[in-house]
């Protein structure tokens, strides 16, 4: 027996969503350190501004009262000591644009760019214009076009006031260090991608490979090798399923040993078919909660695809990896739950007669190269039929199978159906080598089987729908003539509900 390997599907989905939130994480990330990198080199950029022009005043105003300075201008310009604040401010901030002293009418009396002496620089925006607002607000204004702004600082000599420092700081070079700080956070968030990828290769490794062993089991077990037994690690729900599973194993094989011996009777039975259907229920809630995080993760992955700006060849490959196991393991959760159909009636009205040229349709599909036809022979039947189209439907399609398995060399198999006595008789002939008479009594029964590959449980399934139905099932074979079953099902009528 070929057992069906998963090797990436749950390690996919859980890699993908673990690298989507850790993804989502950093981007937050990325944001408040951006947002607080904004904040604070704007403010820490006005506060060395200030500093700067409060140091520049003092010196200004210490060459104007020094006795000999007879020219307040003159005296400003020559002082050394006021010249290298200003190339040592420069120098030790990279946000500040220039540095000066200016008289009354705006004149340059010393400037930080010596061609500027002596010219009249007109007032720019003021310091606190560029802080004021929150995060928002000052962002817009840092990636608008560069503009200067000035912290200014009044002048006064001998009690009068002549003039005013000017500190300018500009956006350009605010900009550049903002850049310095999100290089130095992309590179965190890539290494926190990275240790998220192979976290999530670690933990989605183990917890698939135990998943992986429960779909061996159950596949085991479809297949008839209730002998089969699970390791059971842990005392999370799959260990929990791991149990169920090995003690329906144990059950089913007891069972079949004394189906083989002649001592299983109908009761017995109907309840090996009950605790199928207990079991169907536990892959059906697998099944169901498997769906929210595989919903989850494929959000996450398209919104990963759509937001990663890296076009290196190997990231997208690692991308369409994770797209592509996800998809897998989309079919395994279909897998249970088809399953799991096999435990639960759903009955709602539908179209009998479409539903038959459906199995008709595929069976044509199935058996075009293999000399196979597929005939359908409907007569009168009722416009609305009551039942599970699912499991009917899968019940018709197990019996089109064993026709074709039954004629090797080609031949008609053929669908029909019609309505009596209150209920619908549909039926699947082959022209096949037939059953012999002494087997027939049992080919119903739970893991009786005339295959060397078969696992006794197809026709117990098909009788078992039909009892869910409120039917009976009819058997007529003859060696070297075919065999014809036949599905007797009740029909309801819909009524109508008049007000009193």
């Amino acid at each position: 027996m070929k057992l069906t390997r998963l090797p990436f599907s749950l390690r996919a989905s859980l890699s993908a969503s673990m690298v989507a939130l850790a993804l989502l994480v950093s981007l937050v990330g990325i944001t408040v350190h951006t947002a607080l990198t904004i904040r604070t080199t704007v403010n820490a950029s006005a506060d060395r501004a200030q500093a700067v022009a409060q140091q520049a005043a003092l010196l200004a105003n210490r060459a104007t009262s020094q006795p000999e300075a007879v020219d307040p201008a003159a005296a400003v310009r020559d002082d050394r000591a006021l010249a290298a604040l200003f190339e040592s401010a420069l120098a030790g901030d990279p946000t500040l644009f220039d540095l000066g002293v200016f008289d009354p009418g705006g004149r340059a009396l010393a400037h930080s760019q010596p061609e500027r002496i002596g010219k009249i620089q007109s007032p720019r925006p003021a310091l606190a214009e560029l802080g004021r607002g929150g995060v928002f607000d000052q962002s817009l204004r840092l990636l608008a076009p560069a503009r200067t702004y000035d912290a200014v600082v009044a002048l006064s000599a001998g009690g009068h006031a002549f003039g005013e420092v000017r500190v300018g700081v500009s956006t350009a070079l605010l900009r550049e260090q903002l850049l310095v700080s999100l290089r130095a956070g992309l590179m965190v968030m890539g290494v926190a991608l990275l240790m998220a990828v192979i976290v999530a290769l670690g933990l989605a490794q183990l917890l698939s490979r135990r998943v992986r062993t429960v779909v061996t089991a159950l596949q085991r077990l479809r297949e008839g090798e209730f002998g089969y037994r699970l390791a059971v690690e842990g005392g999370d729900e799959l260990a929990l399923l791991a149990s169920s599973l090995n003690e329906l194993g144990e059950r089913l094989q007891a069972s079949r040993a004394r189906a083989a011996a002649g001592e299983l009777d109908e009761g017995e039975l109907l309840m090996a078919t009950d605790r199928m259907a207990a079991w169907a229920k536990v892959a059906s809630g697998l099944a169901h909660e498997m769906a929210d995080p595989l919903n989850a993760a494929a959000l996450h992955l398209g919104h990963l695809k759509r937001k990663w700006s890296d076009d290196r060849p190997e990231t997208a490959r690692h991308l369409a990896v994770l797209e592509e196991e996800l998809k897998r393991l989309e079919q395994v959760v279909k897998g249970f739950r088809r399953f799991a159909l096999l435990g639960e009636m759903r009955a709602e009205w539908f179209d009998l007669r479409s539903m038959l040229g459906e199995i008709v349709e595929r069976g044509r599909e199935t058996m075009a190269h293999r000399r196979l036809e597929v005939v359908l022979d409907v007569d009168e039947l009722p416009e609305r039929f009551w039942g599970d189209r699912t499991l009917l439907r899968q019940a018709l399609s197990n019996l089109v199978a064993n026709a074709q398995q039954a004629m090797p060399g080609g031949g008609h198999i053929t669908l029909a159906a019609r309505r009596a006595d209150g209920m619908v008789e549909i039926s699947v002939t082959d022209e096949g080598m037939g059953i012999p008479e002494e087997v027939q009594p049992r080919v119903f029964d739970l893991y009786f089987t005339t295959k060397d590959d078969g696992s006794g449980i197809g026709l117990a399934v098909v009788q078992q729908i039909v009892r869910l139905h409120g039917g009976r099932v009819r058997l007529r074979s003859a060696p070297g003539e075919g065999t014809q079953v036949t599905l007797e099902l009740p029909v309801r009528t819909l009524e109508a509900v008049h007000a009193a």
